[in-house]
């Protein structure tokens, strides 16, 4: 029987019932190694963007609404968020890269299926859920390699820094990989470029050491997956759905196989889902415990959220995605339907984001990581993104032009990219290289829930308050007659979308010209209120960040403490568990 087996491990001092890591000092490693996995960082996160400018023209392809592929976009990092923690687990259990493995298959099949979907079914199959459960079991095995592959010290600590860097890269320049390919080539090659990525990534799996592990395998938690996956999923849904039916009230009848469930006028489903899954999250938090104390094997060990690098850098993790993904995918919606952009003029629009988050990563990694601590470069970071976001919303007011938006674009993205240089760095500096996959799916989770969360808020607040200040216009406007109010009022509720002025123009064509003048103005100006809102929003997340960021521990900078091998977050946090 091997050492340790069918008995607890001591890891840090306490018995825990996972697996234990053999941590393997690799010889010195090539940049090969460092570049597949980058690639696969790249093409998982890049996804969650690079379709955004691409709105009206999957719109067009798919016969289908905005709300149809933005619940297609929040899908993808929503499947990624609910299987992220039990993909890391099933790495413990399988192997590191075994699971990196069959998550690239998984992958590879769904980029396939995307970029020859004839439905906007089969794109959301393959695009939100086949990639998605694939990106799922790679991105926390990706963490654990980069502990097998490089040593401990300034060799590892410069792996994660570049991981967590091209997460925010990738991030930043996918509107302008979406645009460049669909308007030049066609949104079907950028899924089918992912999938030539991917093969190459095959032909390269023989240089990377696995990381080996001994002792006894874990058993799954199905009750703790069922119940984290069935939250997650439940809540961040329920959310979706406020584009349809409103954050709080129903705006029109909820109904389920023909019957109506809920009346308009009533509670939200939105707020239903949210609540139900907040009791799926907290049954989840109570059977980890007990079976934590009954020294069963669990889907997370909670004690990680002990360590307040993991605990405040999750928190930081998830908002500074909630508000790059938000701004992308607001300001992409405006520029296309307001201001009638292309895709890769929407691309362009967005190219000082792109920009600054490439030159603060750069500088961020490179020169603030010497001089700073990470604590002190993240809270800066999210002071860059309130400014950036709150000029955004002021400047959606009378905007005519997408170069107007690039002063507050460049803050946001240059906010991003600082603090994506930093945060998960630090998180996994704060943990031994044991607890490196488990912590990994835990830093995956937030970004994703932050990623979805940005997405859906965003669509969801655009279009209540697009409705609120829609109908408040119209009930004042001296043009429509007392019962052409109360029509108007109800087709705007009852079947809100954001469209572009040409497709209201030819809905309203058989209205007399005084009459389809002032709905095209009331249109505009809803819609311009509504991305001011959004964005003062988003600046109000990027407040949450800062006060989140406030909880992170003082350490010194990352590039001094020989980043990977320690436990740096011993600063007012106790000994690690």
């Amino acid at each position: 029987m091997p050492a340790g087996a069918g008995r607890p491990l001591a890891v840090g001092g306490r018995s825990t019932y996972g697996v234990r890591m053999t941590i393997v000092t690799a010889p010195k490693t090539t940049g090969r190694v460092l570049v597949v996995i980058l690639l696969a960082q790249f093409i998982i996160v890049v996804d969650s963007t690079f379709m955004n400018v691409s709105l009206s023209t999957l719109v067009a392809d798919f016969d289908t609404t905005v709300t149809g592929i933005q619940n297609a976009i929040t899908l993808y990092t929503l499947v990624m968020a609910a299987f992220m923690i039990a993909g890391a687990k099933v790495g413990d259990i399988i192997g590191r890269k075994r699971a990196f493995v069959i998550g690239l298959s998984v992958y590879s099949v769904g980029t396939s299926i995307t970029a020859i979907s004839p439905t906007l079914a089969v794109f959301i199959l393959g695009w939100s859920i086949l990639e998605g459960l694939g990106a799922a079991m790679m991105l926390p095995a990706m963490m654990s390699l980069i502990v097998s592959n490089f040593a401990a010290g300034p060799a590892r600590a410069k792996a994660y820094a570049g991981f967590a860097a091209i997460a925010g890269i990738a991030a930043g320049i996918g509107p302008i990989i979406g645009g460049l390919f669909t308007s030049y080539l066609s949104w079907r090659l950028a899924f089918a470029s992912e999938l030539l990525v991917a093969l190459y990534i095959v032909t390269q799996l023989k240089i990377i050491k696995d990381a080996p592990f001994l002792g006894r395998k874990p058993r799954f938690d199905w009750t703790g997956f069922i119940l984290s996956a069935a939250g997650l999923i439940t809540a961040v849904l329920g959310i979706v759905m406020a584009s349809a039916y409103g954050l709080f009230i129903s705006r029109v009848d909820v109904e389920i196989f023909g019957q109506v469930v809920l009346a308009a006028g009533q509670v939200s489903p939105t707020v239903i889902l949210v609540s139900i899954g907040l009791l799926f999250l907290i049954a989840f938090v109570l059977v980890e415990r007990s079976r934590d104390r009954h020294h069963h094997d669990t889907l997370l060990d909670l004690s990680l959220f002990g360590i307040r690098a993991v605990s405040a850098g999750t928190a930081v993790q998830l908002l500074q995605y909630l508000v790059l993904t938000g701004a992308i995918f607001a300001l992409s919606l405006y520029v296309q339907m307001e201001l009638n952009y292309s895709a890769i003029q929407s691309g362009l629009t967005l190219l000082p984001l792109s920009l600054a988050v490439l030159l603060s990563a750069a500088v961020s990694g490179r020169v603030f990581s010497r001089r700073f601590a990470p604590r002190s470069v993240i809270l800066a970071g999210f002071a860059i993104i309130v400014v950036g976001a709150a000029a955004m919303g002021v400047l959606a007011r009378d905007a005519t032009s997408g170069t107007e938006f690039i002063l507050g674009l460049a803050l946001v993205g240059f906010g991003a990219g600082t603090i994506a240089s930093q945060n998960q760095n630090l998180i996994m500096s704060s943990v031994k290289p044991q607890r490196s996959n488990e912590t990994s799916g835990v830093i995956n989770t937030s970004q994703n829930i932050g990623a979805s969360l940005g997405t859906s808020l965003a669509g969801a607040l655009i279009l209540s308050v697009f409705v609120l200040t829609a109908t408040t216009l119209i009930d004042s406007s001296p043009v429509f007659s007392a019962s052409e109010q109360s029509q108007l009022d109800t087709a705007v509720t009852e079947k809100a979308q954001i469209i572009s002025d040409a497709q209201l123009s030819n809905a309203v064509a058989e209205l007399p010209a005084d009459q389809q003048a002032e709905i095209l103005e009331i249109n505009a100006e809803a819609r311009q209120t509504a991305l001011t809102v959004v964005y003062a929003g988003l600046a109000l997340a990027g407040l949450l960040g800062f006060a989140a960021a406030l909880r992170l521990p003082r350490t010194p900078p990352l590039s001094s403490t020989g980043a990977g091998s320690t436990d740096t977050s011993k600063a007012g946090t106790g000994k690690q568990p």
